[in-house]
């Protein structure tokens, strides 16, 4: 086991060592194991997961329509719309043998197909009111998934911290004091009033 260092951070950024404490680096803390162990599990979870996009008959036709015939893309990027289209493609191939008695629409998306989607619709520049319209309905249809996948990654990061705080003996509170510190003394560039 090697000791290690608490530390906390000062007024002005810089790092002190907090008075009287010491504690061990142990892997093999119970704790520490059962915090890996539900953190494994989680991202395992995550891996599968599929996020549920709940939309319109209107905005999907707008998506594969008017979104991907004007998307603006750089180099290696056209990859990421082929692909999020060919599996919306999928989708709506899917939707066209059933016969719906409303407007509404739900799908599920693999995570990296709908993080590739919103990265493209959170920046595409369109023109005109009608335009902004059907792309506003698209931005809130698919920041209800994203905020979802957003809150299982914020909850996988709180299980990682859980078990490396566990290993050095400290509180996830104590862990990010330090790991705050730490990155402060490294970027002292980007703390405030610099």
């Amino acid at each position: 086991m090697a000791d290690m260092k608490v530390v906390t951070p000062g007024p002005n950024g810089q790092v002190k060592e907090a008075e009287g404490v010491s504690t061990s680096f142990n892997e093999n803390d119970p704790k520490a194991l059962a915090a890996e162990e539900a953190t494994q599990e989680f991202q395992d979870k995550l891996a599968k997961k599929k996020y549920r996009v709940k939309t319109t008959e209107d905005t999907l036709n707008y998506l594969m329509d008017t979104f991907y015939a004007n998307v603006s893309w750089s180099g290696y990027e056209c990859y990421a719309i082929s692909e999020t289209n060919k599996e919306l493609t999928k989708v709506t191939d899917k939707f066209a043998t059933k016969e719906f008695t409303n407007n509404k629409r739900s799908f599920t998306l693999k995570t990296e197909v709908l993080e590739a989607l919103f990265h493209f619709v959170k920046s595409h520049a369109g023109k005109g009111l009608n335009a902004a319209t059907d792309h506003r309905l698209l931005c809130e249809d698919l920041s209800v998934p994203m905020a979802e996948m957003n809150q299982d990654r914020q909850q996988l990061r709180e299980l990682a911290m859980e078990a490396e705080a566990a290993k050095h003996g400290i509180t996830v509170e104590d862990y990010k004091k330090a790991a705050d510190a730490m990155h402060a003394q490294q970027n002292p560039m980007n703390q405030p009033g610099m």
